[in-house]
């Protein structure tokens, strides 16, 4: 009788462990005043264009780097490679986390809490790294 349950729990473990790769949601709002296209590049630079109309929001791929264009011209940025601090993300899910950014007039990008109601008038205090303002 053992024998017949080793494969199927050796089957189990096998997907267990395999699954507990935590996944990440980012979602953005837009403080900058005016419509934004934001630009999620992926580790081969292929873009996914995102429209964000001002005081919007919207969930976007995790980026490689990330392009945001505005009526008049283009932010560039390279984001910080560290994970944010815990208290920056927000489980929603089994092994999925949210985090939570905003662009403001200049172009800087503030990380935010992930129970704030966006947009926020002032950011709160920043981890190492952040704010990331555009090159």
């Amino acid at each position: 009788m053992k024998k017949q349950y080793t494969p199927l729990v050796l089957v189990l473990l096998a997907v267990l462990l395999t699954s507990c790769h935590p996944g990440y949601e980012v979602e953005v709002t837009n403080n900058s005043g005016k419509d934004l296209i934001v630009l999620s590049l992926d580790g081969d630079l292929k873009a996914t264009p995102y429209p964000i109309g001002n005081n919007q929001a919207a969930r976007v791929e995790v980026w490689y780097k990330l392009q945001v264009q505005y009526g008049g011209g283009i932010w560039n940025y390279d984001m910080p490679a560290k994970p944010l601090p815990k208290n920056y993300g927000k489980r929603i899910g089994v092994n999925r986390y949210l985090h939570r950014y905003q662009i403001e007039k200049d172009g800087t990008i503030n990380v935010l809490l992930p129970d704030s109601q966006a947009p926020v008038a002032n950011p709160p205090s920043q981890p190492d790294g952040y704010p990331v303002r555009p090159k």
